[in-house]
């Protein structure tokens, strides 16, 4: 074999692919073997073909960083050999790759706020004022190809990205931005907020909605308009030709809310926009909570922003988010919004009899059933299965009426006392609470909203409350017009507008982002809470946001169901949960409001009642299901 290194053949295929190839005298050589090793140990998608590997092309950026060093070139003997297109996305891959090292360490401003304003005035960009905040976050964002805004709801993050496309659009360029129903509105007001009618060179242009079929949508994309708002779910359903729209036309790509691509390659949604990720020629990712649950949650969007660079794999072994960013990201918090601070309430529930006989036996039969898997670990239908079982309890801690009806359909039996007795009992303890505290601030012209994960349970509280005439918003409300009332829009219009309307009832996952109330609402109930922090979080700020006055109070009042130490109580445990998953977040994001959330939760009394024993609870439910022993005289 001849002593020349082995050339390894890099080619960037119409289909967003890379492939490798080697001659075919080369297949045991060692940089064929290690270039199959390092695909097969980071589980990377591919297919081999003989002399051909098959895989991504951000994947492929990824493995020619991490074998493409001179050294390792060296020492295997090899060079890579890119073709035609794949060279110039390597060179400028490079290119990115040194410019963003340099940048994770300091920025080099490219326009000062005077600079920026000026600038937007000339292009007709009058008719709003961007504050401070929001003029620095612009510099660092315009000083970056991609860029990352973690400000908090109601900092603007659409006016800077809306402004940030404004200055850094080319004739041609489209601007296309992939947000929840929810946002479309913001999206679709805020040329009419920021520009000048006659603004030059299309500044005024409408944004065009991508909601028809796929022919409709291309035909849309070759109209000559450049402005584009389109939902995630139509993303998935029309994949093929984004990517074509993507890979032939330069375009300025925007995910808001951003974290819901968290699960990267793991999802539909994930994998395509990694896919596609080297395509647009700039990309910009917008949520106020980035890790919700984890900070691997970071990972999948850094691989978009970055493909390649290796970013999401540093925080995989273990680097903290925040040490693997730098400074690639802006973030405005509620403090530097100027917002009077939210006061959290934490209001502790006694369970009924009935409520407590059931959360007991559907406790006890979740710690049999799992405890000694968890060291074990569990299967995808094990874990499954476990997360219905929390759900139950849940729902159990909130509306154990609707959770016997759950039961039931799953065949669980469950002693006929203990159900008649639940039944009766009505609503539990913790609603009755609620909606005595709904009445309440309804009693003194207060509106408010109430939080519960369950469609069912809001559908419970919306008929209670029939006469403080509420409305309702969960996953089953279609998205429409404000004068359609039974719209999302029509409904938040209507609790804005009718004085006689006092009540929201919403779940956090419909109705957490995208809305405002903090003009006619300052107090959010929470029934129960979920473990998912960016529901409660980005929840609590649709009441605390820009825009409230210095002296308005806003309130959250958080309901718990109280349970004796020895069963414990789910609302604390979730409880836990969210202070981990808040910290987490703080810590990179160096936000004071969010030690306040956490502090507060920290600081809060447990959810225990300490008046029952083991032994009570016991003996509640043998005497439920008449298994109890006669009780002795208790004449003196």
């Amino acid at each position: 074999m001849s002593d020349s290194p082995t050339a390894v053949s890099i080619r960037y295929n119409a289909d967003h692919t890379g492939t490798f190839s080697v001659p075919e005298d080369a297949l045991e050589t060692p940089i064929w073997s290690r270039l199959k090793l390092a695909i097969r140990t980071k589980k990377l998608d591919h297919t081999l073909s003989g002399n051909q590997i098959n895989i991504s092309w951000p994947d492929t950026l990824s493995v020619v960083r991490e074998l493409g060093s001179k050294s390792n070139q060296k020492s295997l003997h090899f060079r890579f050999r890119p073709e035609s297109e794949a060279a110039v996305k390597l060179r400028a891959f490079a290119a990115q790759i040194k410019k963003t090292r340099e940048q994770r360490g300091e920025i080099t401003e490219v326009l000062s706020p005077e600079e920026i304003n000026e600038k937007l005035k000339t292009m007709g960009f009058t008719k709003r004022e961007l504050r401070d905040f929001q003029l620095r976050d612009l510099s660092h964002l315009l000083a970056l190809s991609n860029g990352a805004n973690f400000s908090v709801p109601g900092a603007g993050k659409t006016t800077v990205t809306f402004a940030l496309h404004m200055l850094t659009r080319q004739p041609g360029q489209h601007f296309i931005v992939v947000a929840p129903k929810a946002a479309f509105q913001a999206w679709m007001d805020i040329v009419d907020e920021c520009m000048d009618d006659d603004a030059h060179d299309g500044g005024a242009e409408p944004f065009t909605l991508l909601v028809g079929s796929e022919d409709e949508n291309r035909k849309a994309l070759r109209s000559g308009e450049t402005r584009f708002i389109i939902s995630y779910d139509m993303v998935i359903r029309q994949q093929g030709m984004l990517a074509a729209h993507f890979a032939t036309t330069p375009t300025h790509l925007v995910l808001d809310e951003a974290h819901r691509m968290k699960a990267g390659w793991q999802s539909q949604r994930g994998a395509f926009f990694l896919r596609t990720a080297d395509d647009p020629v700039r990309r910009d990712i917008l949520t106020g909570t980035p890790m919700p649950q984890a900070a691997s949650d970071m990972e999948s969007q850094l691989d978009f922003l970055w493909p390649g660079h290796g970013y999401g794999l540093e925080i995989s072994h273990g680097k903290s988010p925040r040490e693997v960013l730098g400074n690639l990201y802006v973030r405005t918090t509620k403090s530097e919004l100027g917002l009077p601070p939210a006061e959290r309430h934490f209001i502790d529930v006694g369970m009924d009899s009935g409520q407590l006989a059931l959360y007991s036996i559907v406790r006890n039969e979740f710690i049999r059933d799992y405890s000694k898997q968890l060291s074990r670990g569990m299967g995808d239908a094990q874990l499954l299965r476990a997360r219905r079982s929390v759900m139950r309890l849940l729902q159990l801690s909130i509306n154990p009426a609707l959770a016997l009806s759950a039961m039931a359909n799953d065949d669980v039996k469950v002693d006929s006392n203990i159900v008649d007795l639940v039944l009766d009992e009505g609503h539990s303890a913790k609603m009755r609470a609620v909606m005595d505290h709904a009445y309440a601030l309804a009693k003194e012209g207060k509106k408010c909203v109430i939080w519960t994960i369950f469609t069912d349970t809001i559908h419970s509280f919306v008929s209670a409350l029939a006469d403080l005439n509420p409305v309702y918003i969960h996953g089953g409300v279609p998205s429409g017009l404000p004068d359609d009332p039974e719209s999302r829009e029509g409904r938040i219009r209507r609790f804005h507008e009718d004085s006689d309307c006092y009540v929201l009832v919403a779940n956090p996952a419909a109705a957490g982002e995208g809305i405002s109330l903090h003009t006619v609402c300052h107090n959010a109930i929470y029934a129960d809470r979920s473990y998912v922090s960016t529901h409660y979080l980005q929840s609590i700020d649709r009441i605390h946001r820009l825009g409230l006055g210095p002296d308005e109070e806003t309130h959250i009042h958080i309901y718990r169901s109280k349970a004796p130490p020895v069963i414990g109580s789910i609302d604390m445990s979730v409880s836990r949960r969210l202070v981990e998953k808040i910290r987490n977040m703080q810590q990179l994001l160096d936000d004071p409001d969010l030690h306040e959330i956490a502090f507060d939760e920290e600081e809060a009394a447990d959810p225990l009642d300490y008046d029952v024993e083991l032994k009570d609870v016991i003996d509640l439910i043998a005497e439920l299901e008449g298994t109890a022993p006669k009780a002795p005289s208790e004449e003196v």
